[in-house]
């Protein structure tokens, strides 16, 4: 999250919000906000059993619960997705070159 909160200007510029969901509770996730000095909404709470079934994302079971794996996507104008990047680890996430390519791409050709 803290590389997006580095180029959250870019995105701004380019009239795209960002916007986070966290299985963690209201505390650890402003903890995190605070940390990270986040400027964009962070939802928590998330219940990743559902989560992962309504998306499509990943989930695990670890000694501290279930967790969901890093999940990304870009939604179009109507808020449906037209882009999701499903990771089952710590490699393959939605990374924030990656998004800004993409919607400079959607700017010029729709």
């Amino acid at each position: 999250m803290a590389d997006y909160q580095e180029r959250l200007a870019e995105f701004r510029e380019k009239g795209v919000d960002i916007v986070a969901a966290s299985v963690e509770t209201e505390a650890e996730a402003k903890e995190t906000v605070e940390k990270l000095g986040l400027d964009f909404p962070v939802a928590y709470g998330i219940d990743p059993v559902t989560f992962a079934k309504t998306t499509g994302a990943y989930y695990a079971k670890d000694e501290d619960g279930d967790f969901l794996h890093a999940t990304g996507f870009m939604l179009k104008p109507d808020n449906t997705i037209d882009v999701a990047v499903f990771s089952s680890g710590a490699i393959g996430r939605l990374e924030v070159g990656d998004a800004l390519q993409f919607v400079e791409f959607r700017l010029k050709n729709d």
